[in-house]
């Protein structure tokens, strides 16, 4: 993002000055976004260029005290011109923007002027004592300041340039000898405990959960290298409705019918789940698409008479048949609890496909009348959409009700803990997670605590009677509730009401949520909790800690829950419940064996086990960064084209380039530790464009981290290890470094180790393999 400037300043109104007067067209970038609630502003920068830009900072103070101007802010910025390593100052302008405005207050000459008027006056003398201002401060720093390599006044602005050859070899040096711990910050007395990975059981693990996991990972990783002692934690769903539906279809289909390998159980579960929901949700599948048709299909409302008479003939209800009429017609949903017949449907449902095959076949254009929505669907979409239904129709329709009733015994069979329910609860939840930790293994997820649901159910329903009792919470309807608004005297409807407990008794999420968060706090000793959780659940984490913050735990105000978009696929969104969600192993396996045919294309020379371990790493990685390369705030669309990328901004790339420079250090047959030896007596001289642009790259990257993990955002990591691999990619084919005489040879290489070093501590941040080779 780029902003422009707050007002007008003079002859150079895009950017810093150059001493021969010429405007670089620079467009400044704004500073960092707000972070997340309780974000942690207090950012610490460190590193080389901190250490640099602070001197500077603190002689350019220094002179305006000196000048008699006091204490004044002093910005700073990177001199944005190719070949030049040095920060500059607009401090200049902004002094000499109040001077003006207050001569022209002393002298009266401001008096009746409005402020447009005002600012025209200023704007007029701005560039004239803007220039004389920064004149006198540089040379006062000039003159007691001699190693900074140079200091020019520049169009009311103040450029302080560095020593590139001298910062170059203490850089690679502090790079080289911090080696892992390169841009980690000084220790943060604030433990932080950051919940992710929030998969449940018997469910299977697909895609949409790998951008929380990678986020997860991510952010600790982030917060730990920012100097936070950190706590990673995830809250399995071991219990809920999710576990009893898919407990049901077990006993009532496929008990016994598990796999022989337990490895493969708990995506097997995964699959009986995806079945209860297919089987609950029947009726309401096949009441949703006709109302679609209702709504979208005109063809189908057209020939509505003629079904409808099938329909008669194979002896429908009179009403019924009306009543389907007239709701067809006028667009309107169809509610079950008004049939009589209760096979109305299963009769009408041949009617609907004989229509719908119909207009498949029909190729002919359809066009849409004006004043009508587009179509969501396509006639081959909608025909499909039937034929998934049509097979169970006759088998199905009429047992849902039943079903629906089953379920909700199974669930009290949980509620009153019957051994036997209990104990295959037991067994088929062991299955999933033996799955879920092979998962979070392979993705790098490690806990140092697993909550779950069913651990917190009792102190949930605790909490709810303590809220109960205290009057925060009362039984509307039936249902426990807090409503939040009414408590916290809110005219504008803000936090709304939240059900904390079923009516008959079972728990919801709000219920354990409730409990967890205060225990998090009190048994743990952390300071900020942070949840990562989609971004659908936002009013919900906000009804969660504002009802604690009602009942007096003051730490629910400091909650942070980090928000994201969802994972979608080219043809659209993803749910497990509905059984489209790509299998993770699916993906996995998908993407893996892709980089192994790219590996074996481009270097057929590295086979077997090497050839397996780096089409793993790319493979993997491309995943990671593929989650984790857009904002938080924007749907992933993923692409697998895209995400194995060797070209763009994409794992690959940044992984070639790494295993470029370690190919490079192979081959000039040098040990990091033989490098780092001799990084005190490298000879950084006549530096190319491309070599201080990549050591201007690698200089960031402890601020970077700061920056990062300030706003949660390891979309900037990701960007900074691009930006990096691209630098070096310019540096290797600018460059020679193998070929180079001393003392550049040994400069170059030093330079090739502290890049290999960097990108391979990024990548790690993202929790992504720095391979050797590919």
């Amino acid at each position: 993002m780029t902003m422009g400037n707050g007002g007008d300043i003079g002859e150079n109104e895009t950017g810093m000055g150059s001493a021969n007067g010429a405007s670089p067209g620079v467009v400044m970038p704004i500073g960092p976004r707000s972070a997340p609630a309780n974000g942690r502003s207090d950012r610490v920068a460190n590193g080389l260029i901190a250490a640099e830009e602070a001197r500077a900072r603190e002689a350019l103070a220094a002179a305006f005290r000196a000048l008699g101007h006091g204490e004044r802010r002093v910005d700073l910025r990177a001199i944005p011109f190719a070949g030049t390593w040095g920060v500059a100052t607009s401090a200049c302008q902004a002094l000499a923007s109040e001077l003006i405005a207050a001569g022209l207050a002393e002298r009266g000459e401001a008096e009746g002027l409005s402020k447009k008027e005002v600012k025209r006056l200023v704007n007029e003398e701005m560039p004239d004592r803007s220039r004389e201002i920064a004149a006198a401060v540089a040379d006062h720093v000039r003159a007691r300041h001699p190693e900074f390599a140079g200091v020019e006044a520049a169009n009311g602005y103040v450029n302080i340039s560095f020593d590139a050859g001298a910062m170059a070899t203490r850089l690679v040096g502090e790079i080289l000898s911090r080696g892992a711990d390169y841009g980690r910050g000084e220790s943060r007395p604030e433990r932080v405990m950051v919940e992710h990975s929030q998969l449940n059981t018997h469910k299977a693990a697909h895609i949409g959960h790998l951008r929380n996991i990678c986020l997860g990972v991510s952010v600790t990783n982030l917060l730990a290298a920012a100097g936070y002692p950190t706590v990673p934690a995830t809250y399995i769903g071991d219990i809920g409705r999710h576990v009893i539906q898919c407990l049901w279809c077990y006993e009532r289909f496929h008990r016994g019918q598990e796999p022989s390998d337990i490895l493969q159980r708990g995506r097997w579960l995964g699959e009986v789940y995806a079945e209860a929901n297919r089987r609950l949700r029947f009726r309401k599948d096949a009441l949703d698409l006709l109302k679609l048709l209702a709504t979208e299909d005109p063809v189908f409302v057209t020939a509505i008479d003629r079904m409808l008479k099938k329909l008669v003939h194979r002896q429908a209800d009179g009403e019924d048949v009306a009543y389907l009429l007239g709701r067809t017609i006028h667009a309107q949903e169809i509610k079950e609890d008004q049939l009589r017949q209760d096979d109305v449907i299963p009769r009408y449902w041949p009617i609907v496909g004989e229509q719908l095959r119909l207009e498949a076949e029909d190729l002919t254009p359809r066009v849409v009348e004006e004043g009508q929505p587009e179509p969501t669907t396509t006639p081959a979409e909608r025909l499909a959409r039937w034929e998934a239904l049509a097979p169970d129709m006759d088998d199905w329709w009429g047992q849902v009700v039943g079903w629906e009733a089953e379920v909700k015994e199974t669930f009290q069979r949980w509620e009153r803990k019957e051994p036997a329910f209990v104990a295959l609860w037991d067994e088929t939840r062991e299955w999933s997670m033996v799955e879920l930790r092979r998962i979070f293994a392979e993705l790098g997820a490690h806990f140092d605590h697993w909550f779950t649901e069913s651990a917190v159910e009792e102190p949930g329903r605790a909490v709810v009677q303590d809220l109960l009792a205290r009057g925060i919470a009362e039984v509307s309807d039936g249902l426990p509730v807090v409503k939040i608004d009414e408590k916290l005297g809110l005219e504008q409807e803000t936090y709304r009401t939240l059900p904390i407990l079923r009516s008959d008794g079972t728990t919801l999420y709000a219920t354990k949520d409730l409990a967890l968060t205060r225990q998090k706090y009190e048994d743990h000793g952390i300071d900020i909790s942070i949840w990562v959780v989609d971004v659908r659940q936002s009013l919900y984490f906000d009804q969660v800690f504002k009802v604690l913050e009602l009942a007096g735990f003051e730490k629910a105000a400091e909650a942070i829950h980090l928000g994201y978009e969802f994972v979608a696929l080219p043809e659209g969104a993803i749910s497990s419940r509905k059984g489209t969600a790509p299998i993770y192993e699916d993906i996995r396996d998908a993407v893996v064996g892709r980089a192994r045919t790219i590996i074996e294309e481009k270097n057929p020379d590295l086979t077997g086990e090497a050839r397996d371990r780096v089409a793993w790493q790319v493979g993997i990685g491309s995943l990671k960064y593929t989650m984790l390369a857009r904002d938080i705030t924007k749907v992933v669309v993923f692409d697998l084209d895209e995400a194995l990328s060797f070209d763009g901004h994409a794992a690959p790339y940044i992984q070639y380039a790494h295993a470029r420079a370690s190919r490079i250090l192979e081959r000039a047959e040098l040990s990091p530790d033989a490098i780092l030896a001799t990084a005190g007596d490298l000879a950084f001289t006549g530096l190319e464009p491309s070599e201080l642009t990549l050591l201007q790259h690698l200089a960031t990257y402890p601020d970077e981290i700061q920056r990062a993990a300030a706003e949660y955002r390891p979309l900037l990591i990701t960007n900074y290890v691009y930006e990096v691999a691209k630098a070096f990619n310019d540096f290797y084919h600018a460059c020679p470094v193998l070929q180079s005489g001393e003392p550049t040879r040994s400069a170059r290489l030093a330079l090739v180790a502290a890049t290999r070093q960097t990108l391979a501590n990024g990548l790690a941040i993202l929790g992504i393999d720095a391979p050797e080779e590919m």
